[in-house]
């Protein structure tokens, strides 16, 4: 069926629209995290390349450690309506400064492992997260399931504290209203 005018293209734009893109550095729990909550099936493996899945974008973590591959992001986060920049909170990360301001998404910060870091450890990552323009920050792990349940919460949630200006609307395509009230 042949759609017409701007409704048509609107629509297949809207079809096009990812729902939430992951970034991050290799081993920070990128597949894991999409797996744990239920945007990627399967047995999780090293991402050797970006793969589109139904409602998510994996990126491979050296698109972040090599500058050449920055437009790549860049890029591809023009299809997503949310971004989960995700790091190890055991791992001392480099990232380039201010990055997620250049993402066409809001940005949403996800400090991962936390079931084995510590105080400082956390306090490191979130510095990170902060240097590379993130703003909004929540802990997981995976593992123990701990975080997981307010990440959920925060991507389905309209008002997210101290981001109105990151966070204007709900990412399209993206919440219970759009598939079948599950993540």
């Amino acid at each position: 069926m042949k759609q017409d005018g701007e409704a048509g293209r609107a629509g297949s734009l809207a079809a096009e629209k990812r729902c939430i893109m992951v970034v991050g550095p290799s081993g920070a729990g990128k597949s894991t995290l999409l797996k744990s909550l239920g945007l990627m099936d399967g047995q999780v493996k090293k991402t050797e390349a970006l793969v589109y899945l139904d409602r998510a974008i994996d990126t491979p973590g050296e698109m972040l450690s090599v500058p050449r591959y920055y437009n790549a992001i860049i890029l591809n986060s023009v299809r997503a309506s949310l971004i989960l920049f995700v790091i190890d909170a055991g791992r001392r990360t480099r990232l380039p400064a201010r990055i997620a301001l250049a993402l066409k998404a809001p940005v949403l910060g996800v400090i991962a492992k936390t079931d084995a870091a510590s105080p400082a450890d956390l306090a490191d990552a979130e510095a990170a997260l902060k240097g590379a323009g993130v703003e909004d920050l929540v802990r997981v792990s995976a593992k123990s399931g701990e975080g997981l349940e307010e990440l959920q919460r925060r991507l389905f949630s309209r008002s997210r504290p101290g981001t109105a200006r990151r966070y204007s609307r709900q990412p399209r395509g993206f919440g219970p209203a759009h598939n079948g009230g599950e993540l």
